[in-house]
Order: C-alpha cells, then sequence, then structure tokens
C-alpha cells in the first residue's frame, strides 16, 4: 500500500505535536460477521500542555479529542464507515506517566456492508495540525467481503503496489539539526490500523499475523529512528516521495500490506 506510506511519512512530516502520540484503528470480527470498529488515540502529557496552553492564550488548536467525545459528530462517522454502523460508546484513557486520550467504539451488523480507510488514523491526525484545517481522506477505502467463515479484504494498490521495494534507506545526517528535531518531535509516535478476530484465524495470506491479530498498517517511531537510513527516508519524502515510500518500507518499524486481497479463514 505504497499511498498509504506516503501518507504516513508525509504525517509524520507535518506533525508539531512531540512526545508520545498513538492512534491505532481496529476492526473486530465475529464469526457472525458482526462485530466493532474501535478508535484509539492517546497523547503524551507535554502535548496536552502545550495544546491547553495555547487554548488558554487564545490559540485556534483547540481540544484535541474534542470530536472523539462529540456524540453528533461521532454518529455522523459512524455513517461513513458503512451501512448500518452505528456508535457504540466513547470512554476516556488516563495513563500513569499523564498521558491522556479516548477510546472510540462503533458497532455493527454486517462486515460486507463496512467500509474503511486504513490510513484514517493519518487524518485524524492531520487534523490537528494548527490551524484547525480538517485533513482530506489520504487514501481510498479498503471493502470487505463475508462468507462461510472466510473473510476478503480488498485494499487498493496503486501500479505496481505488490512489488518489493528496491531503494535503499538514504543515508542519514547525523549532525542534520532538522533531522535531530524531527526524531524527537517523533518520539513515542505510533500508528496502526489492525484486524482481530476473537474466534482465532484458521489461515490467512496476510503478510503481517500475530496470533488473532492481522496488522495492515504500522509506523512505530521508536523503532524506525533505530534505523540508521531512517530519519534520512523521511527529509527526503517531500523531494521524492515515491522514493521515500519504497525505502520506508524496507525500515524495521513499518508494516504496511502489500497484496491487494487478504484472505482470512475463521477457525
Amino acid at each position: 500500500m505504497k499511498k498509504t506510506l506516503l501518507a504516513l511519512i508525509g504525517a509524520a512530516i507535518a506533525l508539531v505535536l512531540p512526545s508520545c502520540l498513538e492512534y491505532e484503528t481496529k476492526i473486530t470480527l465475529n464469526k457472525d460477521g458482526s462485530g466493532t470498529i474501535t478508535e484509539e488515540m492517546v497523547l503524551g502529557a507535554q502535548a496536552i500542555g502545550m495544546m491547553e496552553m495555547a487554548a488558554a492564550q487564545g490559540g485556534n488548536q483547540g481540544n484535541p479529542f474534542a470530536d472523539m467525545k462529540d456524540e453528533a459528530k461521532l454518529k455522523e462517522k459512524a455513517a461513513s464507515y458503512g451501512e448500518g454502523v452505528t456508535f457504540l460508546k466513547s470512554e476516556e484513557i488516563k495513563r500513569d506517566d499523564g498521558s491522556k486520550g479516548v477510546r472510540v467504539t462503533f458497532k455493527f451488523t454486517d462486515i460486507n456492508k463496512v467500509k474503511m480507510d486504513p490510513a484514517s488514523g493519518i487524518g485524524e491526525l492531520g487534523n490537528m495540525k494548527p490551524g484547525g484545517e480538517k485533513a482530506k481522506p489520504v487514501a481510498e477505502n479498503a471493502s470487505f467481503k463475508y462468507a462461510d467463515g472466510v473473510l476478503t479484504i480488498s485494499l487498493p494498490q496503486p501500479e505496481g503496489g505488490e512489488e518489493a521495494a528496491e531503494e535503499e534507506p538514504p543515508a542519514g545526517n547525523p549532525n542534520d539539526p532538522n533531522a535531530a528535531m524531527m526524531a524527537g518531535m517523533m518520539k513515542g509516535m505510533r500508528i496502526s490500523a489492525k484486524l482481530v478476530i476473537p474466534d482465532g484465524i484458521a489461515e490467512t495470506n496476510a503478510t503481517f499475523k500475530d496470533g488473532d491479530t492481522i496488522t495492515m498498517v504500522e509506523m512505530n517511531m521508536d523503532e524506525i529512528m533505530k534505523n540508521p537510513g531512517a530519519m534520512g527516508a523521511i527529509m527526503g519524502a517531500g523531494k521524492d516521495p515515491e522514493a521515500a515510500a519504497k525505502a520506508m518500507q524496507k525500515i524495521k518499524g513499518v508494516k504496511t500490506e502489500t497484496k491487494r486481497e487478504v484472505t482470512v479463514k475463521i477457525k
């Protein structure tokens, strides 16, 4: 999913929120075709403090969790996930380290009617940039077909999306102040989209499977920063996004499904 990976890189460059930012979208599918969609966003204490200070001084950043607590907006968002998807609940998250967040749960009765952008978390993060501009969708929706205990996920792929990446990550410059600043800003950042099958997975062709969980998209900046060429790939995204996307696919800490169709047989 090169297009999704490009969105991940672009969002990473655009973000200005330091200290731990996590966003996960998770679909949980039951054997009868029903299930839930959960969105979870967590910000570090430093980022929350900066936003609250800006708001107190008349800034336009506002409450980063506002849309995830507004029931009217959440009902609208439920409809965007497809026919029959409804808002279930919104819960606050508080951790011992001072980080806070919100977990929103939607429910559906038939996954065949669900549509989802695997990189939807990137759009949510984009909405938090200064200026208050709403982010546009960063990728086309994935679609789902479920029958007789077998789920088929159709993932939009640009031309050549299933080809292995050939580019090596660009060499990083440890003395680049911009790269050092970017690395500090991204510390703790993690974005993902996953599918969970509580009844268990009997068989699948998914690239990233761990127990009953399949990862469609994941970007773990703490792992990415351990790679010598990682910052070079990210910083070079603006000059050559396609090359940067291919390079990032080879870096530990980045997972993105490149198959056009992923099949999952439920136990």
